[in-house]
């Protein structure tokens, strides 16, 4: 079959980007011809930017960042070498199903409301098959009209999969079918990601840590571990605290080659997971902490979920449950995707 990813894989993310390649390889290796859909809306890439707008009317701010410059230049153009492996076409490229996500494509604060498109409900997606896959919401709560819409887009939908028990009961609650569905990292796994990575060793012993979510006790608590060790910072954004100019490829390599890992990032624990890295999640109290929740609860490992000011877990991990549990859940994941094949 002609398969079609519509995905945040113009945002410069670490998480967007690794999820939408794997999910192309996950498919192409069922023997599917695949094509990510070059939909790029403002919301997902102007926040990557460098030179942004806005900077024209505040001089000293862009003045302030120029220091920086050459590391966002150099994450940017990784970004950009990286986003051409998915060879995207044209919204309009004919296909026989159109797999939406993974990744937050519902989340109306990151969409700024609920985007039509990541809904199937555009013009081009009639008469395709419309699956979600591992889609989220981030948890962000909808009310009134809002609530209606989403309810209704979701009919344009053959199948459903989410990737949080939260989301799932949700819409178990509308009289909605779904299935909880395992995030494309996780589900392509080291596979795909050996493959991925750029083979380059930093040469000595360090840790890693990367804020999806700003939290100063990821810091905090990577001091604390470090014991005399380099601590490499990952920035998420251009001008964000921390390295800008790593890549995609880099984001994997520095995480399997780490000794531990500290993070408010899902992508990260993944990681983490996949790789066997001692890691510890900085509990933000935002809704981004029940994506962590949820997939710490399916492996086994809530420890690794640590709340301000609390004592870090004293042992280490046994990553044997949470292999099984993966393991498990892969195998689900990919009887989904089968069955809204057939």
């Amino acid at each position: 079959m002609r398969l079609g990813i519509v995905s945040f894989h113009a945002a410069y993310n670490y998480g967007a980007a690794l999820q939408c390649r794997c999910l192309k390889e996950v498919l192409g290796a069922l023997g599917h011809e695949v094509h990510v859909l070059d939909y790029r809306p403002d919301y997902l890439t102007e926040p990557y930017r460098i030179l942004k707008p806005y900077y024209l009317k505040k001089p000293l701010v862009a003045l302030s960042l120029t220091w920086r410059f050459p590391g966002a230049w150099q994450r940017n153009n990784a970004f950009r070498a990286f986003e051409k492996t998915f060879s995207p076409v044209p919204m309009d490229t004919p296909v026989d199903a159109v797999f939406f996500g993974s990744d937050q494509i519902w989340n109306s604060r990151i969409c700024r409301g609920l985007d039509p498109v990541f809904f199937g409900s555009a013009p081009q997606f009639i008469g395709t098959r419309n699956i979600a896959y591992a889609a989220s919401d981030g948890n962000v709560p909808l009310h009134g009209v809002q609530e209606q819409v989403f309810r209704q887009y979701l009919k344009h939908f053959y199948r459903i999969g989410v990737r949080e028990q939260s989301l799932q009961d949700r819409l178990h609650g509308y009289g909605i079918r779904s299935s909880l569905t395992l995030d494309p990292v996780l589900l392509a796994g080291r596979p795909v990601l050996d493959k991925l990575a750029d083979y380059r060793r930093i040469g000595e012993s360090y840790l890693v840590t990367y804020e999806a979510v700003d939290n100063p006790c990821v810091q905090q608590i990577a001091a604390s571990l470090s014991s005399g060790r380099r601590v490499i910072p990952i920035a998420r954004e251009p001008y964000s605290r921390g390295r800008n100019g790593y890549g995609p490829q880099d984001f994997v390599s520095l995480l399997r080659d780490a000794d531990a890992v500290v993070t408010t990032s899902f992508h990260a624990v993944a990681l983490s997971l996949l790789f066997h890295k001692e890691f510890y999640y900085a509990e933000t109290g935002t809704p981004a902490d029940d994506r962590i929740r949820n997939l710490l609860s399916l492996t086994g490992l809530q420890e690794r979920m640590v709340a301000p000011g609390a004592p870090l877990p004293a042992s280490r991990i046994s990553f044997s449950g949470a292999d099984e549990a993966l393991g498990a859940l892969c195998a689900q994941s990919m009887d989904f995707i089968k069955e809204a094949l057939q």
